[in-house]
């Protein structure tokens, strides 16, 4: 019997990306997932209408933002099916037609595999995402990258993860609202007692994950909301907090160009940059 593989799709916001990223996973036949997590009612409305022929997706609505890490644990709990397949908004999967037929194929050949992460490319970046690989010597927590076959840490939104793997570890810290979710469950892993991860990779099974520049204040709202320091800060408190580390990690500087780039004018944005090169700001 082929196994069942639930998409799950957080909908906050950026209609048009959620809508092509729903039409990539259409041809699969698998159930699609979407929830409302706290998005503007008229896009949620228009969302709905968009898809209301197609039986493979089950629409449901948070009632407010949850966040990161709620939004993904309201569809694991809603959900049966053994896989679950989290996915950002603002991704597609390729090949649209076969993705499906892979992933068969490498749990077939792969039985132990319980998390795989297809490649991902960043279109804003112009490369392909290299594997992480979490270290801990000491309570220093390091992050090694490269071109891994297999690895300790998956990113939430981008990977297939069979049910087990919940069942067994717990699912997302509700507390860290967004942010730092994927390291926290790796790092809860590791001091378990009951291994740490073990991530697999499938080149063959592509994600286009695109963070476009936004153009209504809707969707600026919703990369301000995702990228806000406040919260992230937080997340990456409550991390450091609970497992009494040192994790040295720049992600303001990463945050603050991610909201620059989908949310301002690139020509504005550089005439700031310059202004405040000459103000010695």
């Amino acid at each position: 019997m082929k196994p069942g593989v639930a998409i799950l799709v957080l909908f906050y916001n950026k209609l048009d990306q959620t809508i092509e990223c729903i039409e990539s996973f259409l041809p699969s036949g698998q159930n699609i997932y979407v929830l409302n997590n706290g998005s503007d009612k008229l896009q949620w409305k228009k969302l709905q209408v968009n898809f209301k022929q197609q039986e493979t997706i089950i629409f449901l609505d948070a009632g407010s933002n949850l966040g990161v890490s709620g939004g993904r644990n309201y569809l694991i709990k809603y959900t049966k099916e053994a896989w679950i397949f989290s996915i950002d908004n603002d991704i597609r999967v390729q090949p649209e037609n076969n993705w499906l037929e892979i992933f068969e194929k490498f749990i077939i050949n792969t039985p132990a595999a319980k998390i795989i992460c297809p490649a991902l490319f960043n279109v804003h970046e112009n490369l392909w995402s290299q594997q992480l690989f979490l270290s801990n010597s000491a309570n220093q927590i390091s992050v090694e990258t490269g071109n891994l076959t297999e690895s300790n840490i998956f990113p939430g939104g981008g990977s297939i993860v069979h049910r087990s793997v919940f069942n067994t570890y717990g699912l997302y810290d509700e507390e860290m609202f967004v942010g730092f979710e994927d390291y926290e469950f790796g790092l809860r892993a590791m001091v378990s007692g009951k291994g740490e991860l073990k991530v697999y990779h499938c080149a063959q099974i592509e994600l286009v994950h695109d963070h476009r520049f936004q153009k209504s204040n809707n969707d600026k709202e919703a990369v301000r909301q995702r990228y806000n320091e406040q919260k992230l800060k937080a997340s990456y408190d409550r991390m450091v907090s609970k497992y009494d580390i040192v994790f040295e990690h720049d992600w303001k500087w990463w945050t603050q160009k991610q909201v620059a780039d989908m949310t301002q004018n690139k020509r504005v944005s550089q005439l700031k940059t310059a202004l405040k090169k000459i103000l010695g700001k």
